[in-house]
């Protein structure tokens, strides 16, 4: 399908474990000789000839004849037959390969060489497809006996890459100038890991314009993708949950948002309805400015942003009496947060949060909720501090269940809002869909942050309330 007909719905990082790898080898190239070795050579391919015509031929002296000749004899390329003639050896013999052609030899030379390689089919990667950083993404598991023999299976692949290797110059080092012909493998004498680093595969999820899935294109980085798709459809599946179209036609009537619901049934999105929408009046004003995909995707956070400045610029010229909030509260489920992106968006509400300058001024106090199961669970406030780190001192952990975790609320105290609802549909789309609204209407940016604040300073049990607080105190 073109491309642009395809629209975007998520957008998740996959991280496959891919490591670098010591080769040390042995392989097998051919050389030309020098002219005066090559043509002696040459010449008796042709016929056996005695010194005496070699020398009148070649125009050398009897002295200089007798030295090409011993030298050649010495190396087990020329010998003579009972009438005095020279003649080729059988190692000689293999240097041609049509009578007339330049002689080769052959020649076995070692070296070493570092190489990444992905554990799915073991592809070979570049290391500036590799990732120094394993947050953010989805892991991809491999089994444990591939990973225990893994300097074998990488023997292997490259020994099956080899020739690929040399056409992408991967391993042009090992064609110099004076080679004529493609160098062989001829044996590997080690094969060790080193480091462990994530290949980032961003898979983008995508329907048609009547709002049907599309099925995922190949994965570029890798020349056989296939065991790398299996892997990905299966960790989908182990994290896929039900169908949750109820609960979030529940919340769409709770937060007071009288068009989302026209967007979306039991069979998908309604793309024509959400065009129609997108180009209205209501869009127009920034009362209900529809998307489709997380609101930290790129097109999304360009469309947020935008409105966002607007309000930074009328802040910037106001007094105000205290700082506004923002809050960004994260849902439990839908693949939130699987994308690199993320971080980048929160670290850009943070650095800009305040104006430059000797007389700069707080606009707004940012905070980002993020959910866990309950206060010990300490997996989860791992994967926030590791995938947060940056922005660590704005990040607060809360106890997972707002609207049984399927809306992302971004919301500027007084000043807009944007909500994201994750539809399940699991019979219809892989993945969760995304789907949401960007508005300045005050009614629901006022019934969204009542419920926000009203669930986050509620109580999870006698001692602690479900807003645990910052996510860097917790033990």
């Amino acid at each position: 399908m073109d491309e642009q007909t395809k629209i975007s719905y998520h957008e998740i990082d996959f991280l496959i474990p891919s490591y670098r790898f010591k080769i040390h080898f042995s392989y097998i190239t051919k050389r030309g000789l020098s002219f005066i070795r090559e043509f002696v050579l040459r010449l008796v391919h042709l016929s056996p000839m005695k010194p005496q015509n070699l020398s009148e031929y070649l125009g050398l002296s009897e002295r200089e004849i007798k030295e090409a000749l011993r030298d050649l004899i010495e190396k087990n390329d020329l010998t003579y037959n009972e009438q005095g003639q020279v003649i080729l050896t059988s190692q000689s013999s293999n240097y041609f390969t049509i009578l007339g052609s330049s002689p080769q030899v052959s020649d076995v030379l070692t070296k070493n060489t570092t190489l990444n390689f992905e554990m799915t089919k073991f592809n070979y990667i570049s290391s500036n497809n590799s990732d120094n950083k394993w947050g953010c993404g989805l892991p991809i598991d491999i089994k444990n006996e591939i990973i225990a023999n893994r300097d074998k299976l990488a023997e292997k692949a490259f020994q099956d890459q080899f020739d690929l290797l040399l056409d992408e110059k991967i391993l042009s080092y090992l064609r110099n100038s004076e080679n004529t012909s493609r160098p062989k493998i001829y044996k590997i004498d080690s094969t060790h890991s080193m480091s462990k680093k994530p290949l980032r595969i961003k898979y983008n999820f995508a329907m048609d314009h009547n709002g049907r899935a599309v099925i995922n294109d190949d994965i570029d980085q890798l020349k056989d993708d296939s065991v790398a798709q299996e892997l990905i459809s299966q960790t989908i599946s182990n994290n896929s949950s039900s169908m949750n179209f109820k609960d979030i036609i529940n919340s769409i009537a709770s937060f007071g948002d009288l068009y989302s619901s026209s967007l979306i049934n039991e069979k998908g999105v309604d793309i024509g309805k959400f065009i129609e929408i997108l180009h209205s009046e209501k869009a127009n004003t920034g009362d209900f400015i529809p998307f489709i995909g997380p609101i930290y995707s790129e097109n999304n956070w360009k469309t947020l942003n935008k409105q966002l400045n607007t309000i930074k610029g009328k802040l910037t010229k106001k007094h105000q009496d205290g700082v506004k909030k923002l809050y960004w509260l994260a849902p439990s489920g839908g693949f939130w947060g699987y994308n690199n992106r993320i971080v980048n968006c929160a670290s850009e509400l943070v650095n800009y949060s305040k104006t430059t300058g000797k007389k700069a001024k707080i606009l707004y106090d940012p905070t980002f909720f993020l959910p866990i199961a309950e206060k010990y669970d300490n997996s989860t406030k791992h994967r926030w501090k590791q995938d947060f780190k940056d922005v660590l001192g704005n990040v607060n952990a809360y106890i997972e269940g707002f609207h049984n975790g399927v809306v992302d609320i971004f919301l500027l105290e007084d000043e807009l809002v944007a909500i994201t609802y994750y539809l399940t549909l699991p019979k219809v789309y892989p993945v969760p869909v995304p789907i949401g609204f960007i508005s300045h209407d005050k009614r629901i940016i006022k019934q969204t942050h009542t419920q926000l604040t009203g669930y986050l300073e509620s109580f999870d049990n006698e001692e602690d309330r479900k807003n645990l607080g910052r996510l860097s105190e917790l033990k």
